[in-house]
């Protein structure tokens, strides 16, 4: 999280673009995405979705190859560590 945190009782003028918000929530942090570096817009991340149950509901979450991309795009050292561990991850799903 970035540390120059907005508070929720700051609402933009109305028609300002809300482009990307990270939510810290009970549950964890929560990150809202309008585009995905190396992956593109959520249009496109929309099509190759896992649907998952979350807290009594479906939800769509990026897919695993789509993340893995992101986090290689991104070429920060931790990224390309946590793409390296979801490859193998990846790797372990195909052979279940």
């Amino acid at each position: 999280m970035t540390p120059g945190k907005l508070s929720f009782l700051e609402v933009p003028p109305a028609g300002t673009p809300l482009v990307n918000h990270t939510l810290e929530t009970d549950s964890g942090i929560l990150d809202v995405l309008s585009n995905v570096l190396g992956v593109g817009a959520y249009s496109r991340l929309r099509q190759n979705a896992a649907e998952l149950p979350l807290f009594g509901r479906r939800c769509a979450v990026i897919s695993l190859p789509d993340l893995i991309a992101a986090k290689e795009a991104c070429g920060r050292e931790k990224d390309l560590l946590a793409a390296k561990e979801l490859r193998a991850i990846a790797a372990k799903r195909v052979e279940a």
